[in-house]
């Protein structure tokens, strides 16, 4: 699936066309104020690192290596994502756009068997996370995002004296965050339940709320130009939680069969924070049958990040101290909860397109 998903992201980057403002002054539309006299559509292929400061998922008693505790956390990886957009410019360089991007990515982690020997089993101890301190064995952790955002903004462009120009607007954002992350390790006394337990933590954010953002452009020789790009929203929505206990049978791991746990924090306000900086290209190609009229054909490629400040809430312990109980579910007054922010900082590459007319 991750093969198709590169190619097919690869693909939209090579065929995909953008947008970007055509250049002509005085547009003869520019006298309607609600008059459609443009669209453009356009692709971004985006290669990023999703980030969280709440990826630990085991502490070792001592490590080896310094002689000192030591918790391990769940390195991220880039991956790629896609960003779609299209709309309508009208009157006097007014435009209104829809975007939607994409992020799904997933990573692991692990501890190998430390309890090789005897004198291993009676000095190393480990605390997976959710589980209690032992002798635990191949400890494996993994955790996923998936991030969709969608939004619809209204936006005006100034012409300054060359060589600037600015954009600014403002709209509506939805967004939906999903993060689940799973621990599971190896007991070195096996149970009749098996000899694999571990616990996995659900995140489900969902939010809508108003959105502003804004395009500055430092026009440079050759149709090159400068742009640094912000954007900022307000998302109100709520966050589902889920906690599940799980242990290995049949060489897979399943759900135990004892009820989950679940949280739902209604009316959250989670801020968005976005930006992005870089190099464009166009390429200007008037239209047959007008003065005015142009095609612009672009190419852009920059950095960018973004942060949603406390979008992610997860189980941070649990006052489990024997196996029975384990294996026998929790509740939910042993449990409390993490929030945390996601973020995402890489590249991007795009093509664009747009087209004016009479």
């Amino acid at each position: 699936m991750d093969t198709f998903f590169k190619k097919f992201t690869t693909a939209l980057l090579m065929m995909g066309i953008a947008s970007t403002a055509c250049a002509a002054a005085g547009n003869a539309n520019s006298a309607g104020m609600f008059r459609v006299n443009g669209v453009f559509f356009g692709v971004d292929a985006l290669s990023l690192q999703p980030r969280n400061d709440d990826l630990d998922y085991v502490t070792v008693f001592p490590d080896t290596s310094t002689g000192s505790v030591s918790t391990k956390a769940i390195p991220t990886s880039y991956d790629w994502g896609f960003n779609l957009f299209a709309g309508i410019k009208f009157g006097n360089n007014n435009d209104l756009t829809l975007d939607w991007w994409r992020l799904h990515t997933n990573d692991s982690s692990s501890i190998p068997n430390q309890t090789e020997s005897l004198v291993s089993m009676l000095v190393w101890q480990t605390q997976p996370r959710w589980l209690f301190t032992d002798t635990w064995q191949d400890i494996n952790a993994k955790v996923d995002f998936k991030l969709d955002d969608v939004s619809l903004v209204l936006g005006h462009t100034v012409n300054f004296n060359n060589p600037w120009s600015l954009r600014f607007g403002g709209g509506l954002e939805y967004a939906q965050l999903d993060s689940d992350m799973q621990v599971l390790a190896t007991y070195v006394v096996p149970s009749a339940f098996g000899s694999t337990y571990g616990f996995e933590s659900e995140n489900d954010f969902k939010g809508i709320g108003p959105r502003v953002e804004s395009n500055l452009i430092y026009h440079l020789p050759y149709n090159f130009a400068l742009f640094v790009d912000g954007d900022a929203a307000l998302l109100i929505g709520r966050r589902d939680l889920g906690f599940d206990s799980l242990r290995t049978q049949g060489g897979a791991s399943t759900v135990n069969g004892f009820p989950s746990i679940n949280f739902t924090t209604p009316h959250i306000v989670v801020p968005h924070l976005g930006m992005r900086i870089g190099v464009s290209y166009s390429y200007y190609f008037s239209q047959a049958g007008g003065d005015y009229s142009c095609n612009v054909l672009g190419l852009e490629a920059g950095w960018q990040a973004d942060t949603f400040i406390n979008a992610i809430e997860r189980v941070e312990q649990n006052t489990v101290s024997e196996l029975p109980q384990l294996v026998g579910g929790i509740s939910s007054s042993s449990v409390t909860t993490k929030v945390s922010s996601f973020s995402d900082q890489g590249l991007f590459f795009g093509v664009n397109f747009s087209s004016n007319w009479l």
